[in-house]
């Protein structure tokens, strides 16, 4: 499934129906976002923790590599991998994550690691063009697709 976004608006409206379904999700959700610099990584991530009740700032993780937020009793976790070199870089920040962790891990730059094949684990390939960003989605999550499905990013109600 692929959605066209071309402003913030539209990106908030995606967020929201976002954070929508993980605040209902029981688990754990991995998102790869992977995209070149100046995509909406970042921004989308922003746009779901607000949606879902962040209050305070969402910095990007490019520069900390990670950032930790608690909402509504839920553990989540925004990574920039850009800088890191391998697999044991990732598991040096202290990230534990097995198939009976629940939360939120949001990736940027994933290519830098290996899935993890467990949890519920959502493929979101970020790209830009001239005229609006694109986002495709891959999971095998059907009420996520659903949620998704039923945006319209260009008529928001």
């Amino acid at each position: 499934m692929k959605i066209d976004i071309s402003n913030l608006k539209q990106t908030e409206l995606l967020g929201e129906k976002i954070a929508e379904f993980l605040i209902s999700f029981n688990g754990l959700a991995i998102f790869y976002l992977d995209g070149e610099l100046g995509t909406g990584k970042t921004t989308l991530v922003r746009e779901i923790l607000k949606a879902m009740g962040w209050k305070g700032a969402v910095k990007s993780p490019t520069f900390s590599i990670l950032e930790e937020y608690c909402i509504a009793d839920k553990d989540i976790f925004h990574s920039d991998l850009y800088r890191l070199e391998n697999q044991n870089d990732f598991e040096m920040l202290g990230v534990e994550i097995n198939e009976n962790s629940k939360g939120i891990l949001f990736i940027e730059w994933p290519e830098k690691i290996s899935n993890f094949n467990f949890g519920e684990e959502f493929f979101l390939k970020l790209s830009l063009s001239s005229q609006n960003r694109s986002i495709e989605f891959k999971t095998t999550n059907k009420k996520f697709l659903n949620c998704i499905d039923r945006i319209n990013i260009d008529n928001p109600i």
